[in-house]
């Protein structure tokens, strides 16, 4: 199955109008099919034994266009709805079944409009070359055309993320996580402005690829940069400060790995690179940033990843939290700006004395030259260092509020989850000390 959400409501109709170009040569649509308002669902045969189901609808609340499209064996198909197939009189019956299977309660066809697909997709189906590649090509002609038709773009460069792997079917994370990306995202748009742009599970596969690497949400900020005085031509037009945000839900029955963690952080650090050479007459500065939730829990060794690569202080270390919280507390890869002050209060006050003992008369210029250097020098070290740990403390007070980290384990269901999961999150039970 391919899913895609396009961040717009586009009318069912021009949805429709669009699958009949694209099938017409190859399949031949059902009377049966669904098409209303808000909502469509297509059956079409072709000639090789294949049905193909392609579904639709509009979210309101977010403004956005669900489409899916799956590929069956017609053969497979017959066998699961247990119709015995021997010709294509058979295909009514099969057809039939198959959309009262999939015609479900309008207030679920919007929630987890994917889900009833997944049972009729046989495992061997789903693993087979051929049905994953035409399954592409349908989506992807499908998007083509209605992309065109409807003048639609994003701003996102495809880039191929290696973040394919899941235990069970995606629809099935899908319910597991959706009330919390939901929950999320509204508060995303309560705190965002006209600037910042948010796309749910986006697919960042290159149009060569037949399978999809999708994050779960996506968040795109756009600030035009300040100007400067370097001596710049003023017909170089203006430039733009980007910050992207990568949330991406583990779906493994595993703790999320440390080995998966380097990956994405070196592929992202690669995005970020590609992306500002992409846009080079644009981009002024462009910062990535990654939220991981993780039902459950993550491998200890992400905790030593965090305190080794604090943001601001080691290369390419970009902000990291993972949620849901571990022994109520979010861990993260940003200063601690309490911690900071309290540990650093002592010696800023000797500092301070330092200095003011300097601009005494009596005082040699030795004293000058040497410990008043070194403490001025010091002094200032420390006071950058809370001017950053205070950035990063509004970083934190915003994002704590939008992933609602009290609220967090309940959305997530985690208190009603298995032993195994329990196991897991207990061996996450420490307290991260960044200093």
């Amino acid at each position: 199955m391919r899913i895609k959400i396009i961040e717009r409501l586009i009318p069912i109709s021009e949805i429709y109008s669009t699958v009949q170009k694209v099938l017409n040569s190859h399949f031949t649509i059902s009377e049966n099919s669904i098409i209303s308002q808000d909502y469509l669902l297509i059956l079409a045969v072709s000639e090789t034994s294949f049905v193909s189901v392609i579904h639709a609808s509009l979210d309101k609340n977010f403004e956005r266009t669900y489409l899916s499209t799956m590929l069956l064996k017609i053969q497979s198909l017959a066998k699961i709805l247990d119709i015995q197939y021997n010709s294509k009189e058979d295909i009514n019956d099969i057809e039939d079944k198959l959309i009262q299977a999939l015609n479900i309660e309008e207030n679920d066809k919007i929630l987890y409009p994917f889900t009833e697909f997944s049972k009729f997709q046989l495992v061997q189906d789903q693993e087979n070359r051929d049905i994953s590649t035409l399954e592409s090509k349908i989506i992807s002609t499908l998007l083509k055309h209605l992309y065109t038709k409807i003048g639609y773009s994003d701003e996102i460069m495809k880039f191929p993320f290696s973040i394919t792997y899941m235990d069970g079917k995606r629809e099935e994370w899908e319910e597991k996580y959706h009330p919390y990306i939901n929950s999320i995202e509204k508060r995303i748009k309560e705190n965002s402005e006209d600037t910042t742009k948010i796309y749910r599970n986006y697919d960042f596969a290159l149009d060569s690829d037949i399978f999809q690497r999708m994050f779960d949400l996506l968040i795109l900020s756009t600030y035009e940069a300040e100007a400067e005085l370097n001596g710049a031509e003023e017909d170089e037009g203006t430039l733009y400060n980007y910050e992207v945000t990568f949330i991406y839900c583990n779906k493994t029955s595993q703790p999320y790995t440390y080995m998966n963690l380097l990956k994405l952080m070196n592929e992202i650090n690669k995005f970020a690179d590609k992306f500002k050479k992409d846009k080079s007459k644009k981009c002024n500065i462009i910062r990535s940033q990654i939220i991981l939730i993780s039902l459950s829990g993550y491998e200890l060794k992400i905790k030593n990843y965090l305190r080794d690569h604090l943001f601001r202080e080691s290369d390419h270390a970009i902000p990291l939290l993972t949620v849901p919280p571990i022994n109520n507390e979010v861990w993260h890869n940003l200063f601690d700006y309490d911690d900071l002050i309290n540990s650093k209060q002592k010696k800023r006050e000797e500092l301070g004395k330092i200095i003011n003992i300097s601009k005494q008369q009596q005082v040699s210029n030795s004293f000058r030259a040497t410990r008043l250097k070194n403490a001025t020098s010091e002094y200032e070290e420390i006071i950058e260092r809370e001017r950053i740990a205070k950035l990063d403390k509004d970083f934190l007070k915003k994002w704590y509020w939008i992933l609602n980290v009290p609220e967090s384990c309940e959305i997530l269901n985690l208190k009603k989850e298995n032993g195994k999961l329990n196991n897991s999150m207990k061996l996450m039970k420490e307290n991260l000390e960044i200093y």
